[in-house]
């Protein structure tokens, strides 16, 4: 109890100095605007063909922190609108098929994991080999457990689908492409250099957002001070006065990435603290800076289609101490596992960057929500339009591989500097989304159905409890401990008032006087009220701490979060 309660009382601190660490993380001619606005049309007509290689069906995609498989216990994933199940083996080894057996379409992932290491259905109890999709075992026609040969011989087609699985850097991720030959020679998955050397502090939340918007979102440093209201964003966004200090996209055999570098320093904020005409802290920062010949590069790099990192490196020798990890998961047509961290130098309790990343996240994700509309019912026009032009019939859905759409070229206008990152993602997304499994039927089924011009309320989209309660193994153990303190200080809060109450004035010869040279030094003022009120603070506490793994984020919360743009972002006109 007494833990629980330092547990508590330390949350205040824990979150204020977590939020400080998050934090360390004008009008132009018209022919410059012009010229800005034609980035995205005019990079791509001659950059499509780099694109041209690029197969997601030989890519490995990231679908749980290893963390969040409890042992021996299997669990449903989603990849390109298919469901698979994963277990993590005692010796920490994983497993993963499709989670369907063969026998009546049942799903594996409501069943177990057996001691051998397989998996059993939970409807009529047929087992399958976790590696190689191999039926081991029917009990229906098994005569004798102690002749493995006894009994009926198990049809070919009782054999399900495995799909190569590993965890690499804590990560779990499948290979849903193909066997295990096809996935060694795909390219691994990608690796962040410094993960052995820092602290992993790693979060997940499921979004119900297509997740290459989710990926436009996070590679777009331009929305962070008016979205977040966060000034540490203006460090990785470019300028007309300080554009990218370098930019490259890179292309692999069946791979794709880029990278972009800037000075991490104010841009926006000093052009908004000049025309305030005051000398803010940003006109100060800049002014040091200025005179700093070792301003820290502000680095984004993006390995298509799932993965990207943020860091601020010293410039002479490239070192950092913190890095921000982004792993998507492409679940299916407007369906995104999120699953976010942080590499850091020091430990920190992962259920504190949940809470403080949750908030995080509900400022932009019903934005990318209100996008989803316009765009996927675009790309579904498009589609529709290149099958009518090319006379692909509704079942030759996979001739369209490798058709470009024109779907965010006409839809999106991009003039900022910082949009050179961020057309070539859309450039990307228009060059290689048909070529991704499931996509287009799930899309076309989607719109038929009239269901790709639906918005979903605000409490859907930031429903934390489904997003990432229901995931989280340490979250549910979070808000247990949160309803434990609640009910041990509601009631020793209880306990102690009654004392207080009968012993103003006992009755002689009452139990309660047996009690009382025990009891008079907790129930003197000095104490009592201390005492009252921490158990008072810890109720208190662990309430407003349960609800950060719900439904927080209002209208209202909205509105307050506006306010806060022109008192220090951008002043008003």
């Amino acid at each position: 109890m007494k833990a629980y309660i330092l547990s508590i009382c330390g949350i205040l601190h824990y979150l204020s100095w977590f939020s400080i660490v998050v934090h360390s993380f004008s009008f132009q001619t018209q022919t410059v605007l012009h010229q800005s606005s034609q980035l995205f049309a005019s990079e791509h007509a001659v950059t499509t063909n780099e694109f041209s290689n690029f197969d997601y069906e030989s890519q490995w995609y990231p679908v749980i922190w290893a963390r969040d498989l409890e042992l021996n216990e299997p669990t449903k994933v989603t990849v390109f609108d298919v469901d698979y199940v994963v277990a993590r083996l005692k010796n920490n080894e994983v497993i993963a098929m499709k989670d369907v057996c063969t026998h009546k379409q049942a799903a594996l992932s409501e069943g177990r994991v057996t001691s051998s290491g397989n998996f059993q259905c939970a409807y009529h109890g047929w087992s399958f080999d976790g590696k190689t999709g191999e039926c081991v075992e029917i009990p229906q026609i098994v005569q004798n457990r102690s002749d493995e040969k006894g009994g009926a011989k198990i049809p070919a087609r009782a054999c399900g689908d495995a799909v190569p699985a590993q965890i690499h850097q804590d990560m779990v991720w499948l290979f849903p492409g193909g066997n295990l030959e096809k996935a060694l020679l795909a390219p691994p998955p990608p690796s962040i250099p410094e993960f052995d050397d820092f602290h992993n502090i790693a979060t997940v939340r499921d979004m119900p957002v297509d997740w290459p918007i989710v990926m436009s979102n996070i590679l777009d440093p331009d929305h962070g001070l008016f979205a977040h209201q966060n000034a540490g964003f203006d460090w990785y966004t470019a300028s007309l006065d300080c554009p990218y200090d370098s930019f490259e996209s890179f292309s692999t055999e069946k791979g794709w990435g880029m990278r972009s570098q800037v000075e991490a320093k104010d841009k926006l904020l000093f052009v908004d603290q000049k025309y305030r005409q005051t000398v803010g802290k940003s006109k100060k920062k800049q002014e040091k800076e200025e005179k700093d010949v070792n301003i820290p590069l502000a680095t984004m790099e993006y390995h298509a289609p799932t993965h990207a990192t943020l860091k601020r490196v010293d410039k002479d020798t490239g070192k950092t101490n913190f890095i921000t990890t982004f792993y998507l998961c492409p679940v299916g047509v407007g369906r995104t596992r999120f699953m976010g961290g942080a590499l850091t130098k020091f430990k920190l309790p992962r259920w504190i960057f949940t809470t403080n990343l949750n908030g995080f996240l509900d400022q932009d994700t019903y934005l990318l929500a209100t996008q989803q509309p316009y765009i996927l019912e675009k790309e579904a026009q498009d589609i529709r339009n290149i099958m009518k032009e090319h006379g692909i019939a509704r079942d030759e859905t996979e001739k369209l591989k490798g058709i470009r759409t024109t779907t965010r070229q006409k839809l999106f206008c991009l003039p900022s500097p910082t949009e050179k990152v961020g057309a070539k993602l859309e450039q990307f997304w228009d060059a290689t989304l048909t070529g991704v499994p499931n996509r287009v039927e799930t899309l076309l089924k989607m719109d038929d159905a009239n269901i790709l011009a639906t918005n979903p309320s605000r409490e859907v989209v930031l429903d934390r409890k489904v997003q990432n309660l229901d995931i989280s193994k340490e979250s549910r153990d979070v808000v247990k401990n949160c309803k434990k303190i609640r009910r041990v200080s509601k009631g020793l809060a209880f306990l102690l008032g009654i004392a207080k109450i009968v012993t103003l004035n006992p009755l002689p010869g009452s139990l309660i006087m047996w009690f009382m040279p025990a009891l008079r030094p907790i129930l003197k003022l000095k104490t009592f009220i201390p005492l009252f009120t921490t158990l008072l603070l810890a109720n208190y506490l662990s309430r407003k701490l349960e609800s950060k793994f719900y439904f927080t984020s209002t209208d209202d919360r909205r509105k307050a979060d506006m306010k806060k743009i022109p008192e220090k972002i951008w002043l008003d006109k």
